[in-house]
């Protein structure tokens, strides 16, 4: 289901990166939230959190010392007492030991924290466990919602993993696999599995399935099948290959692709997980992005009064509308960091 840009949806975004922004500097931490203020830039929010992912974390001590602080009250006095040794010691080792009592104790502000996930797969993806379970796909001017099963349906068929196997390697990511074990799975499964958020990969030392995928709401019993789809809906699957393809995400995420760009990934064969209607057109399909991505330019810019931000969000091309606002707080981490 493809809607307009709202504004939950990336604030819950951002809730799973501060942390990684916090580890990069305070100042880049505290220059973010002007991008969600009282009118949210989301193509820059997206870009600066792409150019964040990929720079040096010089303060990656603090970002996980205030991630600790969310299991700390539930953690014994021995687990309190190893992580902050660790901590002094080994930073990927803490890192892992953090997640792991994350999981533990079923905390889930630190489910989908971006500190614990490999740094250079779904930016712009998160998985939702509120109103509408699954996956949501954030592209600045919309956004794209894949229900659990039609994830699931997708790794197995980009896998080539029959259901029952692939179910049986989710259930065992669920409890936890060695580095060793999940460095041993074909490289196209693991980053498939990584590229749809569904792998925490905390400090390289144990690979975990994201807590927040709800595995009961996948049926490994019925066909697995390519999702049905509409011209505009691949378009905005197209801008997702596109940006899991990039080399440097940064040079791409929150912009328009260039037109022929676009036409070597609106094709068939590269969505085979995608019911592809033949008849679908590749310059409609850009043009209709390029729409979008002009109106959210305009509305980040305060171009765009509030009537004609309405007319322009999308619905009147083929967007649903957006559904009421996710809660930040209820999936991740709010905003009491400790940023000593």
């Amino acid at each position: 289901m493809l809607q307009p840009s709202h504004r939950g949806i990336y604030e819950f975004l951002w809730s799973e990166h501060k942390y990684p922004v916090m580890a990069v500097s305070l100042k880049a931490f505290q220059g973010m939230a002007s991008r969600l203020g009282r009118r949210p830039q989301l193509l820059a929010l997206l870009r600066k959190i792409a150019e964040y992912t990929f720079s040096e974390r010089s303060e990656n001590y603090n970002a996980l010392l205030n991630a600790y602080l969310h299991v700390k009250n539930r953690a014994t006095r021995q687990e309190r007492h190893e992580i902050i040794e660790t901590l002094l010691q080994n930073e990927e080792l803490a890192a892992a030991m953090i997640y792991s009592l994350a999981n533990k104790y079923d905390e889930i502000s630190l489910a989908g924290c971006r500190l614990f996930f490999a740094p250079e797969h779904a930016i712009f993806k998160f998985w939702d466990a509120q109103e509408k379970p699954g996956l949501w796909l954030c592209f600045g001017p919309m956004q794209l919602h894949l229900s659990p099963q039609e994830v699931f349906n997708r790794v197995s068929i980009e896998t080539g993993l029959p259901a029952d196997q692939l179910l049986l390697l989710l259930k065992s990511l669920r409890h936890g696999l060695a580095p060793e074990e999940f460095m041993a799975l074909p490289a196209q499964t693991a980053k498939i599995l990584q590229q749809n958020n569904m792998i925490a990969f905390p400090g390289r030392k144990k690979a975990w399935l994201h807590p927040r995928l709800p595995m009961h709401l996948i049926d490994a019993t019925q066909p697995v099948q390519p999702r049905k789809t509409d011209f505009l809906s691949a378009a905005a699957l197209t801008l997702e290959k596109i940006w899991d393809a990039a080399e440097y995400l940064p040079e791409h995420i929150a912009s328009l692709p260039e037109f022929s760009h676009f036409c070597e990934f609106y094709q068939s064969e590269l969505h085979p997980a995608v019911e592809w209607n033949q008849d679908f057109s590749a310059e409609e399909a850009w043009e209709f992005l390029a729409h979008l991505f002009w109106n959210r330019w305009q509305t980040d810019n305060g171009q765009t009064d509030a009537a004609a931000e309405e007319e322009d969000s999308g619905a009147g091309v083929g967007v649903e509308t957006a559904d009421e606002e996710i809660d930040p707080e209820e999936g991740e981490h709010g905003d009491d960091e400790t940023c000593d």
